[in-house]
């Protein structure tokens, strides 16, 4: 192997564990938003299904609107478990890489992450026909967590968290802060495309 070829092998290592590493952090964020929205809707769902709250305007029976909100339920905390053991489960974080290789692998990988959540929001929404009104929530619940990804993260989650990882005051706490700004910005998002 000449010299050339090893730091050609060891460049292609580092921007796979760059690429990895920034879509496993992007993916384990949005499957926490989506698991998040999902236990949500199914508290409400369950809540309005028990008769102890009237928020869910529908007209389902009490079985049915508990079987929709188990079935949200169990859904949203498979994407919690999923994100919970991922990289950022795993406390695994991207050091050693300049801000700016950060930033462009997390904007790949939102936005191939969103593409990904609008594909299966497509499917999904053909299947849910003629099921219970809170799976078509459920799923217009994907949608909106795609659009999130593809439209606010790009423009605003990631280079706040770029500003926050890279500023430059001495405070771990300040540095560490990246991912969950990560959260609320992809949850606003979410929310806002869902009104």
């Amino acid at each position: 192997m000449t010299v050339t070829q090893s730091s050609r092998l060891a460049m292609l290592k580092r921007y796979g564990v760059l690429a990895y590493g920034a879509f496993g952090t992007m993916l384990d964020v949005g499957l926490m938003v989506l698991g998040s929205l999902l236990v949500g809707l199914s508290v409400s769902v369950l809540l309005a299904g028990l008769g102890i709250v009237d928020t869910v305007p529908m007209d389902l029976s009490t079985g049915a609107m508990l079987v929709s909100g188990l079935v949200l339920a169990v859904v949203g905390l498979f994407c919690l478990g999923l994100a919970s053991e991922g990289p950022l489960g795993r406390g695994r974080r991207l050091v050693g890489y300049k801000l700016l290789e950060v930033g462009i692998g997390r904007t790949i990988a939102v936005f191939l992450i969103g593409l990904a959540a609008l594909a299966g929001h497509d499917l999904l929404e053909g299947l849910v026909d003629g099921l219970p009104a809170p799976l078509h929530a459920g799923v217009a619940g994907l949608r909106a967590v795609a659009v999130a990804g593809l439209v606010g993260m790009p423009l605003v989650g990631v280079p706040l968290s770029l500003l926050l990882r890279g500023a430059p005051v001495d405070s771990r706490w300040l540095h560490d802060a990246d991912v969950p700004v990560l959260f609320v910005v992809w949850v606003t998002g979410a929310l806002i495309a869902l009104s």
